[in-house]
């Protein structure tokens, strides 16, 4: 996620494709929403527990249907205020942004950030096989850091 800005009643969230040579970005636009919340995706291995068991990962973006409904949010009055409200799930690399909204969100493209610009997101992916050789000097620095942890 580049940026989640909640300005005059209007939640917009802009995405970045760190694996996308082209900096593919978009944005998504919420009116008509009573809550969200954003987490740190590594708070939510149950999630991803579920996207795995699904055949699905980072990238997707759900409709939650519980029972029951909003069970999650723990609000029994949001619902019978506004019983059509949904759930919305985006889930990315690093964030989990969840939204109640009466309205189905808008999706639109937005400009990329400059090629040369530090890609968006809280943390640095590495992939095997592509990342191999970086994966191998992160696992000898942190064996590196417990040792002299466990020695000192």
């Amino acid at each position: 996620m580049v940026s989640l800005v909640d300005c005059q009643r209007e939640l917009t969230a802009t995405f970045e494709d760190v694996t996308s040579a082209e900096r593919t970005t978009w944005r998504v636009r919420f009116v008509k929403y009573p809550a969200y919340r954003n987490i740190d995706e590594a708070y939510r291995t149950n999630l991803w527990k579920w996207l795995d068991e699904s055949n699905q990962r980072c990238g997707n973006t759900f409709t939650v249907t519980q029972t029951p409904a909003l069970r999650s949010w723990d609000t029994v009055y949001l619902h019978e205020v506004a019983p059509d409200i949904r759930h919305y799930v985006i889930a990315t690399n690093d964030d989990v942004l969840e939204v109640l909204s009466l309205a189905e969100p808008t999706w639109e493209p937005a400009a990329p950030l400059p090629l040369d610009a530090e890609p968006s997101g809280k943390s640095k992916h590495l992939y095997t096989d592509k990342d191999d050789s970086k994966i191998n000097q992160l696992i000898k620095k942190i064996r590196s850091n417990n040792k002299l942890q466990d020695d000192g």
